[in-house]
């Protein structure tokens, strides 16, 4: 059975503790909270132990962390495997309430070094207890529908901030403060110890992650935060329908109705086996192919004929026996020329068998009458075998090789499944995309769809265009600066692609 993983397909909150995306959005990932499934930290496993009034409450985008603003706050000591000034903190809050005396302090710790993000009522920014920036937010308290990225590179030149998925444009003139060795004193909502830098409003999903955000990073969190998960692969076909596909093997099953040929057939690499069997009277095959040696056994009917021949570089010996009153032959073949001659008693026949290496063809005729065997001779190579039986005769032909195997079954009466089924639209050419201008949007539209087509279609002052065509040249060897150009034509390129890919996947 298929299973198909669709990325970044969450459209709403998991309600559980989902897979966490690290090869995408959440890559660097060491703290994560989703609300939905508790104060619990979906990196590690941790719990977190909440005070004051701090809760888990229902909002309109899912389950949310709700903090008064009064010495609210989730707590944890421990993550020695934190250090180092390098990171990223994230959160989306539905709503956010009024300052405290220090403006709003939603991550941090106090031990072993102080170390918090933090917005002051000013709206300056601190990342990691660096002090305030140069700069001012547009905006913070009071308002709905926020997210705030605070970024850090490890110096002032590389911290940034990035609100509602925009940089904000803020600098700093201090580097961050690293998160120092041993257990840390965590608070989520407040800084530890102090009741004037609390945050009041809500926050609907928040983490910390050793990896540097960028504007395509932060854009898409704003948009869709649940892209931090993975969604669970899907079944391509309900359970029930029978076919079965995967990329290291495939098994196909066919059956006929009743007395019909009913055909099994496995494929892997290491080698080819097949097995048919047929209804009473018929012939059973049993077919292995292998590089080293080759196999065949067939069996007739009760009195039949039963046939088994060996092939080896060092000894054949096949063995022909038939019931009571019958003829029993046994033939002994060695690497040299060999010639047999047997005598049957009273008006017997006397055979003789010429082994050569030119090739291998072998007869055998049956029916109502005695077996009579021709001549043979052995050979390294294709076998062709043919059987002929009395009324309603089964032919078959074999024809083996190194590379392929092909066997062709041919019945009287019945038909025979080849056991193959090739969906049409696996080798039909698909429809040619015939180009259709662009409509326009009919009179009457509702406004709420006529926005949404307009924002899909770039109308609203939206449109994402690829940068323009540069022609880059370089030195031998490149210089930085004509390294740096391209480097930042690609990236324009890729915040155009991922501008687009964002506006569709949403």
């Amino acid at each position: 059975m298929s299973l198909i993983t669709l990325r970044n397909r969450f459209a709403s909150q998991p309600q559980r503790a989902a897979l966490i995306d690290y090869a995408g959005l959440a890559r660097g990932m060491r703290i994560l909270w989703n609300p939905a499934a508790g104060p619990v930290d979906l990196v590690t496993g941790r719990s977190w132990a909440a005070g004051g009034n701090a809760s888990i409450v229902p909002a309109q985008n899912g389950k949310v962390f709700s903090f008064d603003g009064a010495d609210d706050y989730y707590a944890y000591t421990g993550y020695p495997e934190l250090t180092g000034n390098v990171g990223t903190f994230f959160m989306w809050c539905p709503t956010v309430g009024g300052p405290d005396t220090y403006g709003h302090c939603p991550f941090g710790a106090s031990s072993p070094n102080a170390f918090a993000y933090q917005v002051y009522p000013d709206l300056r920014v601190a990342i990691g207890s660096n002090g305030a920036s140069s700069g001012t937010l547009s905006s913070w308290f009071n308002t709905k529908s926020r997210s705030i990225v605070f970024v850090s590179g490890g110096t002032a030149a590389t911290c940034k901030v990035f609100l509602d998925g925009k940089e904000a444009g803020l600098t700093w003139t201090s580097s961050p403060v690293a998160w120092g060795a041993g257990n840390k004193n965590f608070n989520l909502g407040r800084y530890v110890g102090g009741n004037l830098w609390e945050f009041d409003g809500t926050i609907l999903i928040a983490g910390f992650a050793d990896s540097v955000w960028g504007a395509a990073e932060s854009r898409a969190f704003h948009e869709n935060p649940w892209q931090l998960f993975k969604a669970s692969a899907r079944k391509l076909w309900p359970a029930d329908t029978g076919p079965g596909l995967s990329g290291v093997a495939a098994i196909q099953a066919n059956r006929g109705s009743t007395g019909e040929i009913a055909q099994h057939h496995t494929l892997a690499v290491a080698g080819l086996t097949q097995a048919g069997g047929a209804s009473t009277g018929k012939i059973e095959q049993d077919q292995i192919l292998a590089g080293a040696s080759l196999a065949q056994s067939n069996l007739g009917s009760a009195a039949g004929v039963t046939r088994g021949i060996a092939l080896a570089g060092a000894l054949v010996a096949p063995a022909r026996t038939l019931s009571t009153g019958k003829v029993s032959q046994a033939h002994m073949l060695s690497m040299g020329a060999l010639a047999q001659g047997k005598i049957l008693p009273g008006g017997a026949i006397t055979q003789t068998h010429i082994l050569i290496e030119a090739g291998l063809a072998q007869s055998n005729a049956g029916d109502a009458l005695p077996i009579s065997i021709g001549s043979g001779t052995l050979v390294g190579t294709p076998s062709m075998q043919a059987n002929a039986g009395g009324t309603g005769v089964i032919t078959q032909i074999h024809i083996l090789s190194a590379t392929f195997c092909i066997q062709i079954n041919k019945a009287s009466a019945e038909a025979i499944s080849d056991g193959v089924v090739i969906e049409s639209a696996l080798f039909s050419q698909p429809a040619e995309a015939t180009y259709i201008k662009k409509p326009g949007i009919p009179v009457g539209t509702p406004p709420w769809l006529k926005t949404m087509l307009e924002i899909l279609t770039g109308r609203r002052g939206n449109r994402i265009a690829l940068p323009a065509f540069r022609a880059l040249t370089f030195s031998a060897p490149p210089t930085r600066a004509e390294c740096e150009a391209l480097y930042a034509y690609i990236n324009s390129v890729r915040d155009s692609l991922e501008q687009l890919i964002s506006r569709m996947d949403g």
